[in-house]
């Protein structure tokens, strides 16, 4: 898939995630798979599948790798919202531990609770295959457009 101009339709996004493999480590190595998203309501939804690589000696997934599955659901949301168009660091973000979370298949939602006109307040939510809830997370996200993002590059030599 070529890599389109910005801003996407949401038809342009979920051919995205499902016509175009994994480009970053970590989301391969945690198994990130695209599940579904909706501009409209502003989330996007997410499985993803850590094995024995990402546990602690207790045999549990780490800490910062759920918090990293929870950032990517919240940020993709944040992004989704603006079409791709440019980037959404995050700012700050705060999880809440619920539960162990064991390797295998887990089911992650991010929704953007409220966007401003360039910060974005996110949540996000880490649940097993029988639906319980093992994490969650809220973060605050700050949007540079693609235009933002190349005066920025340009004027640091990139």
């Amino acid at each position: 898939m070529k890599f389109p101009k910005p801003p996407w339709d949401e038809a342009t996004i979920r051919r995205f995630f499902t016509e175009v493999p994994n480009q970053l480590f970590y989301a391969e190595m945690l198994g990130f798979k695209f599940v579904d998203l909706d501009m409209d309501e502003h989330w996007f939804a997410a499985t993803w599948e850590p094995d024995q690589r990402s546990v602690t000696p207790t045999g549990a997934v780490q800490g910062g790798l759920i918090t990293a599955m929870l950032d990517d659901v919240m940020s993709l949301a944040a992004i989704t919202v603006t079409g791709f168009d440019g980037v959404v660091p995050t700012l700050e973000m705060k999880t809440s531990f619920i539960s162990p979370v064991w390797p295998g298949k887990v089911r992650a939602r991010g929704q953007v609770i409220r966007k401003g006109k360039q910060f974005f307040f996110t949540e996000g939510w880490l649940w097993d295959g029988d639906d319980k809830l093992l994490a969650k997370a809220s973060a605050t996200c700050f949007h540079r457009s693609h235009s933002e993002v190349k005066r920025i590059k340009e004027e640091r030599g990139l």
